[in-house]
């Protein structure tokens, strides 16, 4: 196609989904290791993100068919290279309001914007990404979508974000500080996220439910109601799309899954509560646990939106990772309906003293016995389950090749 230059900048091709694009040269910017490094780039373009960005185009598909949205618009506020918004017009068939603050990005963004003809359904502007959510705010613009991807964490963004929606709609966000999610930074965690820090086993789970219990929260001191729809762990990041709809009672019966982790770090078993101050005892030694909290306890996500994002999915040969894609949405679908914090095999097997089973094998044996079990996506060693943690021992310590 052929790609200008921007500012003296060579640009070079590079496809995405539907899209085709003009980038800064990725050979320009290699670290000593010879990986790519997008954030010495003039504009930040990750191509290690199109997953995520596959998963949201499928979101925008299946969600608005479901609720029978018509004229589907939707707001990316830290636009960069103008990828996300290009593909949203392509892929979704919406009206897209992007923004940048660096004046450079908005002009590539305006080149793929011309590139591929959606002159008509992007709008790029510059400025403030808070300021201009406010702005579509007090215009009164019905949004369907927000989509926040910034470098680090979506928490500056999101109360803008909020307003702008009012109350209906859904907002996506990426949280790539896993470090503070994951309670290895517990400093930042209480300061970004308002909440009693800790670092458990459980780790990327923590992670994404502190952030959707973090946006369940600020929903709320809106008043309005907040629905999980999906919420998951990939790469380095969390990612949650969430529902609202406005009304105090919503809000109220949205903060009936927000609570608290309580586990022991002895024993690696992980439960909820309500109280932090009275968590109750580990149940397999008694001994006190440890609280992280306020996190959201509710399902991960909404099993018909997974299933038509599923079918939505097979029906889009152009994503750049589909066959991924449709592997995490069929692995949530077997994962979230059970709510309970995941177990890991390893770290049981670790307190029996003995070699650790195939998780897949537990899962199988679990439900035998008549119990909700899966594998989940959070870990390979680790298994969800609604077993009593005296069962799920059990289960581990006869399927260990140590007592075969």
């Amino acid at each position: 196609m052929g790609c200008p230059s921007l500012r003296g900048e060579e640009l070079v091709e590079a496809r995405e989904g539907l899209a085709r694009l003009c980038i800064p040269n990725p050979q320009r910017y290699l670290r000593p290791d010879g990986v790519y490094e997008p954030a010495w780039a003039p504009v930040f373009y990750n191509p290690r993100m199109a997953f995520n960005r596959d998963v949201a185009m499928v979101f925008a598909r299946a969600w608005s068919g479901l609720r029978g949205v018509e004229n589907l618009t939707v707001v990316e506020p830290l636009a960069g290279s103008g990828v996300r918004a290009v593909r949203y017009a392509l892929e979704a068939g919406a009206t897209v309001y992007a923004v940048d603050i660096d004046p450079l990005a908005v002009e590539l963004a305006e080149i793929n914007v011309d590139v591929n003809g959606v002159g008509d359904r992007v709008y790029v502007a510059e400025g403030d990404a808070n300021a201009f959510m406010h702005t579509l705010r007090l215009k009164r613009v019905r949004l369907h979508i927000i989509d926040l991807d910034p470098f680090g964490s979506p928490v500056p963004f999101l109360d803008a974000a909020l307003a702008a929606l009012r109350g209906r709609g859904v907002l996506a966000a990426t949280a790539t500080d896993t470090a503070p999610l994951t309670g290895t930074h517990q400093a930042a965690l209480r300061r970004k996220y308002d909440v009693i820090p800790g670092r458990s086993f459980l780790e990327k789970e923590q992670a994404v439910r502190i952030l959707a219990g973090y946006i369940v929260r600020r929903a709320a001191a809106r008043e309005y109601g907040a629905k999980v729809l999906l919420a998951y762990y990939a790469d380095y990041y969390v990612r949650v799309y969430v529902e609202f709809s406005p009304g105090a009672r919503r809000s109220d019966a949205a903060l009936e899954n927000i609570g608290y982790i309580a586990y022991c770090p002895r024993c690696h078993i992980a439960w909820y509560t309500r109280r932090p101050d009275k968590p109750g005892t580990c149940p397999r030694c008694g001994g006190e646990p440890r609280i992280i909290g306020p996190v959201y306890t509710g399902p991960l996500c909404d099993e018909k939106l997974v299933e038509e994002m599923r079918r939505v999915a097979e029906e889009m040969p152009w994503l750049t990772e589909r066959e991924r894609v449709v592997s995490l949405l069929s692995q949530l679908l077997e994962e979230c309906s059970v709510t309970q914090p995941h177990y890991r095999v390893d770290r049981i097997a670790s307190v029996l003293k003995v070699n650790m089973p195939s998780p897949r094998l537990v899962v199988e044996e679990l439900r035998s016995m008549g119990y909700r079990a899966a594998l989940t996506h959070f870990d390979n060693r680790g298994v969800r389950t609604d077993a009593p943690p005296d069962i799920v021992y059990d289960v581990v310590w006869r399927l260990s090749p140590s007592n075969r």
